[in-house]
């Protein structure tokens, strides 16, 4: 009898002290209780704005000429295996055309660098930037939602403010972030962090 009585008390302790979650409601349950758009903020302000002025962009790619190897490992970062990675640039130079989307910077050598002001979207930014690894979150889709809190800062918020009373022929410098491959020539387009006067 005394057996009996045990073995049921184990039972309803174990029953009590075990539950299961679907791991989709688990992984939602986590991203709601983080704030991403205030650690974004801080991100963009106490880190992307306060870096090193990146490399320029001309001098990025004369290393890449010259040594691929070197130049994507040590400018370069990238998740993963693959060809291809992204890049903190910085452009001086002049207003050559501002439209809705697009600015047109034409620097010292004549080449004019398309900087996109429009569609600031995806991962360039957050991986150029190597302030953050896909090991400091749980799952891709809060690494992710991480990008897009960033993302949604820059087009929003900063770069509008920037372009405000920005003309043609005025002197600007910009801190962005590209993409480059080993293997293909990608179309250069840079992603603004910030786009100042001097």
């Amino acid at each position: 009898m005394k057996y009996a009585i045990l073995i049921v008390l184990i039972a309803l302790l174990g029953y009590n002290s075990v539950y299961f979650e679907k791991l989709s409601d688990r992984n939602s349950k986590t991203s709601e209780s983080f704030d991403f758009a205030t650690y974004a903020d801080s991100l963009y302000t106490q880190g992307l704005l306060k870096a090193e002025t990146p490399i320029a962009i001309n001098q990025l790619l004369e290393e890449v000429k010259a040594d691929q190897n070197r130049a994507f490992e040590t400018y370069g970062n990238r998740l993963g295996i693959g060809n291809s990675a992204y890049f903190m640039v910085s452009v001086e130079g002049k207003v050559a055309e501002k439209t809705d989307g697009l600015l047109k910077v034409r620097d010292k050598s004549g080449t004019v660098w398309p900087v996109d002001t429009e569609f600031i979207f995806g991962n360039a930014i957050r991986d150029a930037s190597r302030l953050v690894k896909l090991t400091d979150f749980k799952t891709n889709a809060e690494f992710n939602a991480l990008s897009e809190a960033l993302n949604s800062i820059i087009r929003e918020e900063a770069i509008p403010e920037d372009l405000e009373e920005l003309s043609e022929g005025d002197k600007v410098t910009v801190n962005g972030a590209i993409k480059l491959s080993k293997n293909e020539d990608l179309t250069i387009r840079i992603v603004p962090i910030k786009i100042t006067q001097p």
